[in-house]
């Protein structure tokens, strides 16, 4: 009876082994892919196409449908178009005359230029304080983890303006220069003083609903995944000659949030100019013409602020965690498959894979629509997708290769 027992776990053991060396294999092999250098020309097409891929974009443009998704009617977008600044003044006191909460204004007065196109403008700035100016952090220390210093308009325009950084994380590595998260909060030097600066998005929430942001900003993130609603269209939005013509009806601003930036010269008319690539963009992979302008970022980052509806993140040691549990239970169950079913091993295996991806992606999506958590399964699907294929590799070709290796070494020795 001790002798079966022995030689079962003998058995199961080997079989064991076999499993954690196959997952073992599987990761070996996406770290090789991995260090591809990216410079090799004939991957080239393919590494730019897929090195601004993220999962979840896929949640957020394709199967998150933007026409289900509530407006937020906090928040009204204006459009400034290339409107000269005399104009920019009147549209700024149309607006103000009609008391939003608050006035951001996403656009930079760097110089005068003359008295006659300067003067209403800075009245205009002088005259309400509930106006928010963008700055800009730049000159970043790597040493201090700092910024030195803050670009902000000429101080004839800034004599009681309240700034607020208008800076978002993109990742432009891969040449499409995505936007994906933002920085709440940074340190920058200001006349020689460190001074924590507000992003511009935050500043405009605040005003609205201290509340919703004292919670958002306790979360005590560096940085956070912008939380999607969709493009322009999912907010009231002005263009530039709307605003300046009496006709056009504007108490519905009372009491909201307005943002004013640049959207072509009218919406009809798109530009490249002061706008990003984002997960609203229709095409994830390759990318088409960049989808959401700047000041529509922003009022993204104010309504997930004001609706109490950021993204948890998931972090690399689960990630990387789950992905070697699920490589490991495929392992596993592609052993029994094999010994169980050797002829209609391809296909059970195929089927395993398939309905592996679509549960991780549904749950990819469910997850982040129901529980606004961003579940990092790329590692995992990369290993559904390599298993079963380096599975074979392994019990075909490299373990009987190791097993010749050692049982010449085992003669020689001899």
């Amino acid at each position: 009876m001790n002798s079966t027992f022995s030689q079962w776990l003998q058995t199961r053991w080997k079989g064991q082994r076999d499993n954690f060396f196959a997952s073992l294999s599987v990761f070996v092999v996406i770290g090789a892919l991995a260090s591809v250098p990216v410079n090799v020309d004939f991957l080239n097409p393919f590494v730019q196409a897929f090195a601004d891929f993220d999962l979840t974009d896929i949640a957020f443009s394709r199967l998150r449908a933007e026409s289900q998704i509530a407006s937020d009617t906090s928040i009204v977008i204006v459009n400034i178009g290339k409107l000269p600044r005399p104009l920019i003044a009147a549209q700024i006191e149309r607006l103000a005359a009609h008391q939003p909460k608050v006035i951001g204004i996403d656009a930079f007065f760097r110089q005068p230029k003359n008295d006659a196109l300067d003067s209403a403008l800075v009245r205009v700035l002088s005259e309400n304080t509930n106006i928010i100016l963008v700055s800009k952090l730049s000159t970043y220390n790597a040493s201090r983890d700092k910024f030195d210093s803050l670009e902000t308009s000429h101080p004839i325009f800034t004599r009681k303006a309240t700034f607020a950084f208008a800076n978002v994380i993109s990742d432009s590595v891969s040449g499409f220069n995505t936007v994906r998260e933002f920085s709440p909060k940074e340190t920058v030097r200001v006349h020689g003083r460190d001074s924590v600066q507000y992003a511009f998005s935050v500043e405009l929430a605040r005003r609205l609903n201290p509340g919703a942001t004292k919670r958002f900003l306790e979360r005590n993130q560096e940085s956070e995944v912008i939380n999607f609603r969709g493009n322009y269209s999912r907010f009231y939005t002005l263009d530039a000659d709307e605003v300046l013509d009496p006709a056009t009806n504007l108490d519905f601003v009372r009491g909201k949030i307005v943002v004013m930036g640049y959207m072509g010269t009218t919406l009809e008319e798109p530009s490249l100019e002061d706008i990003f690539y984002t997960p609203m963009n229709p095409r994830n992979v390759g990318k088409t013409l960049p989808d959401m302008y700047g000041i529509v970022v922003h009022a993204n980052i104010i309504s997930m602020i004001l609706h109490d509806a950021p993204i948890n993140t998931m972090s690399p040691i689960v990630a990387w965690l789950l992905a070697g549990v699920i490589c490991y239970l495929n392992m596993v169950l592609f052993h029994y498959l094999l010994d169980t079913y050797t002829q209609l091993y391809q296909v059970f295996s195929l089927m395993v894979q398939i309905t592996e991806s679509v549960m991780l992606l549904s749950a990819l999506v469910y997850i982040l629509d129901e529980l606004g958590y961003k579940a990092d399964f790329t590692l995992s699907i990369t290993v559904i997708a390599l298993s079963a294929g380096v599975f074979e590799l392994y019990a075909q070709s490299f373990k009987p290769l190791v097993q010749t290796f050692v049982e010449k070494m085992k003669a020689s020795s001899v």
